[in-house]
């Protein structure tokens, strides 16, 4: 045998034996850590992504099906803003003048198993023994402070252009409090759904206020379309073709 071929033979025999060396420590101390292998640890795959990150992964899914999903707002044509206003039947329960007020009526009223108080600036056309009976109410009107008194909506009556004459809107006799105003015609676009509270933002009611108007018959109307609650139409006085806010 050759000088090299014996050095081999010897490398090759130590390699052996320190292995073996290994192999028997590691049964007789079964609690030292074994130490990977360098070339298999390069040939293991990546790891998977922790169960915290799927699972947030998991909820972003269904939140953007649900984006998805949302139907837009309703387009109701020339209806769309009056549809956003909600105007009910009410019922005059105490009127008071106001004490530091020459204008204001206080008033407690009854829109339907609730008691709103409003202040109405009513105190110079309508004499305080007609406040009285079923008037209309619209009830989500942003509540506001007036001369100290806070009104929670506001009561729709009908005024000449020069506003030297207003009288109060009053629903058809036999109307149930708290029963919503429609538009003839068109009452199956009011829905249970409404906005609470108006955005002033988004100024539905200044839109809607100038269309509102009596027409020849002393009825309530909307762009000429006749109002009405379920027992008919909602009528002034006197007041015809006049203002009604």
């Amino acid at each position: 045998m050759s000088e090299i071929s014996q050095i081999t033979q010897n490398q090759v025999e130590v390699q052996t034996q320190d292995q073996t060396n290994v192999k028997q420590e590691n049964e007789q101390n079964p609690n030292v850590e074994q130490q990977p292998d360098p070339q298999l640890k390069q040939e293991q795959p990546e790891k998977q992504p922790k169960k915290k990150e799927q699972q947030q992964q998991g909820k972003k899914k269904p939140q953007q099906q649900q984006l998805q999903q949302q139907a837009p707002p309703q387009d109701f044509g020339p209806f769309t803003d009056f549809v956003s206003v909600d105007i009910r039947v009410g019922e005059l329960k105490k009127v008071w003048k106001h004490e530091e007020s020459d204008k204001l009526y206080c008033e407690e009223i009854d829109i339907g198993g609730e008691i709103r108080q409003i202040a109405s600036g009513l105190q110079q056309f309508v004499p305080i023994e007609e406040m009285t009976g079923q008037v209309l109410v619209l009830v989500n009107l942003k509540a506001r402070k007036l001369a100290g008194f806070m009104s929670n909506g506001m009561v729709l009556c009908a005024s000449d252009a020069a506003h030297t004459k207003v009288e109060l809107m009053r629903p058809a006799p036999g109307s149930k409090l708290g029963e919503r105003v429609k538009i003839q015609g068109h009452e199956n676009i009011f829905k249970d759904e409404k906005e609470d509270v108006l955005n002033p933002k988004k100024g539905q009611w200044e839109k809607v206020a100038p269309l509102l108007k009596t027409n020849q018959d002393l009825q309530a109307v909307f762009d000429g379309h006749l109002l009405i609650t379920s027992q008919g139409p909602i009528i002034s006085k006197t007041l015809a073709n006049s203002n009604i806010s």
